[in-house]
């Protein structure tokens, strides 16, 4: 097990960055990696909800959110080479919310042999998707303010 825990400020009610969030195909907006995510499930977003994801350098995997508690918590799962869980936590701060995320990631098999070449990428990637992620979610069209500065 290996994890890199994030966080981030962002101009927001609480249900607004929560909201943001737990749509995972809004990643396409803050993550250069992300490829392709779409929603394979009905009906709206919460507890069992089910994307296909792809990032650059890896295949498409299923993600599902395995937690959902509105507009506190929420864990998307996945499993592949490298099986991953997040943990998305989102708390007032005045009148702005903060966001922490944890990613927990766990090698499988054969991939074990690169995973510390891959923690010491995603450490870097996941800081550097926090700042995309504040000035994505903080835009008037998602949150309704901008965050300054």
């Amino acid at each position: 097990m290996a994890v890199v825990t994030n966080q981030t400020l962002v101009a927001c009610t609480p249900e607004q960055l929560f909201d943001y969030c737990v749509d995972n195909r809004n990643e396409l907006a803050w993550n250069p990696t992300a490829v392709s995510i779409e929603k394979v499930t009905d009906g709206p977003v919460g507890l069992g909800t089910k994307f296909l994801a792809k990032w650059k350098e890896a295949s498409a995997v299923e993600v599902e959110c395995i937690e959902f508690d509105r507009p506190r918590r929420w864990v998307p799962a996945n499993d592949g080479p490298i099986a991953i869980r997040a943990t998305g936590i989102v708390d007032a701060e005045g009148d702005k919310s903060r966001l922490t995320f944890e990613f927990d990631a766990r090698p499988i098999g054969w991939f074990r042999v690169v995973f510390p070449l891959f923690m010491l990428m995603m450490r870097k990637q996941e800081k550097g998707n926090m700042t995309y992620l504040r000035r994505g979610a903080g835009t008037p069209n998602h949150c309704g303010r901008a965050e300054s500065g």
